[in-house]
């Protein structure tokens, strides 16, 4: 390992140590998808973190939000490049690439690595909020709040519904803020995709 580790270029050590450390940070975030970790323990697939307030959006912005929570910009999918990439530049060095070719060949690599990533993330997102199931079915089921919900705005709140689990847009029916990871129950029905929920802790939500 010493004598390849030595035999090797520059350039290629830094490839090869950035390679270690994407995939290190890659395999982290697999694990934390696959426990729910990043995703408030449920098993859901969501960016850690993702909690803001959201006051200042109408519901279709925030259903937006949802839908593209995972562009060519989000973690995973930037891990994703930063791994292929480096480990295709360790390689084509490796065969005797010149710097040039071996970044072109390793961006082009990365790169689909990027959209393979956001595309396969994307469509597990929208079949876990989409579904032939009506949200008018949710009145009066308990879940938890995903996004937080502010006093006069829309956030998030997870819940099953008839057997499905859905994220659906969803506002104060009293006014009072709720933050993520808060239990609620639905007592009204805006519209498709909109629902409005209180704490549970409060006496109307009981």
């Amino acid at each position: 390992m010493e004598t390849w580790w030595d035999g090797i270029s520059t350039t290629n050590k830094v490839f090869v140590c950035s390679a270690i450390v994407f995939t290190l940070l890659f395999v982290s975030q697999l694990i934390m998808s696959l426990w729910g970790v990043d995703s408030d323990g449920d098993g859901d697939v969501g960016d850690a973190g993702f909690h803001g307030d959201l006051g200042d959006l109408n519901p279709g912005e925030v259903h937006e939000l949802g839908s593209v929570a995972f562009t060519l910009l989000s973690t995973r999918s930037i891990i994703a490049f930063g791994t292929l990439f480096s480990w295709a530049g360790s390689i084509y060095l490796a065969t005797g690439k010149s710097i040039l070719v071996t970044l072109i060949y390793s961006f082009i690599w990365g790169a689909l690595a990027m959209v393979g990533v956001s595309l396969i993330l994307r469509f597990i997102l929208r079949m876990q909020e989409q579904g032939n199931v009506s949200v008018a079915w949710a009145l009066g089921e308990k879940g938890t709040v995903y996004i937080n919900i502010p006093s006069d705005g829309y956030g998030k709140v997870r819940l099953n519904i008839k057997g499905i689990m859905r994220i659906v847009n969803a506002r104060s029916a009293n006014g009072t803020p709720i933050m993520a990871g808060a239990m609620i129950k639905v007592v009204g029905v805006v519209n498709q995709n909109t629902l409005d929920v209180v704490e549970l802790w409060n006496p109307e939500g009981e």
